[in-house]
């Protein structure tokens, strides 16, 4: 029987997006009021540098932290990385990065937070989804909020998936992962002994088939309620 659901949270419970030209602007600007000589080509070198090293991290299942990404493009910069300076180059980011709950999915987690437990298992550096959760209400939703920056793994590596596991206390064949992506979340998921429903919005190649295919979360009640109904005859 599913005790327990993890989801996704970008475009599986929030949409949202940079706006990179606005992020910079904004980031200039804080740099010059720091006593930074530095122009917007010398920003853009900085912070392509660390997209670098952020995306070669990556290549490896293996996620940087915002504050450790940061740090490097300010020494670039010959700026000093003090934590009140981090802190609020991250609520510049914050700023930037404006989410939007998708249509449904209250209702949803109102329905099956009465039959079992839920999570969240993000690949992000920041802490951007528990701000987004937190500023929308739905936090009280979740019995753990996994970041891939809490752990330094990131999906599809089975670790995330066994690390909230273990926090939800349920073992990996009573839970099921839901999310937008095939190669982060189904493969994540099924590497790590868990079923998975795949939100398909996009056309992606099958590099796992999904227990369960949807086209809105809205269809995540039936589809439980079906597994434990297929369950229960067995």
């Amino acid at each position: 029987m599913i005790k327990a659901v993890t989801f996704d949270f970008g475009d599986t419970l929030a949409t949202g997006k940079l706006d990179v030209k606005d992020y910079r602007k904004r980031l200039l600007s804080y740099i010059h009021s720091l006593g930074c000589t530095g122009d917007e080509a010398s920003l853009k070198k900085a912070m392509d540098g660390m997209l670098v090293k952020l995306r070669k991290a990556r290549e490896k299942n293996i996620e940087p932290r915002f504050e450790e990404l940061y740090s490097g493009v300010l020494r670039k910069l010959g700026t000093a990385a003090s934590e009140e300076v981090l802190n609020h180059i991250y609520e510049l980011y914050l700023q930037s990065f404006p989410c939007q709950i998708i249509p449904g999915v209250q209702e949803v987690l109102t329905t099956l937070q009465r039959l079992y437990k839920l999570a969240v298992i993000s690949n992000a550096t920041s802490n951007l989804p528990r701000h987004v959760l937190d500023k929308h209400g739905l936090s009280s939703f979740f019995r753990v909020v996994v970041v891939s920056r809490d752990i330094g793994f990131r999906k599809p590596d089975p670790r995330i998936f066994n690390y909230t596991l273990k926090e939800l206390r349920v073992k990996s064949q009573q839970a099921i992962h839901v999310g937008n992506s095939v190669l982060t979340d189904v493969i994540g998921a099924k590497n790590a002994g868990m079923k998975a429903v795949w939100i398909k919005k996009e056309e992606q190649p099958i590099l796992e088939v999904p227990d369960y295919v949807v086209n809105s979360i809205t269809d995540l009640p039936r589809i439980l309620k079906m597994e434990n109904s297929n369950n229960s005859s067995m």
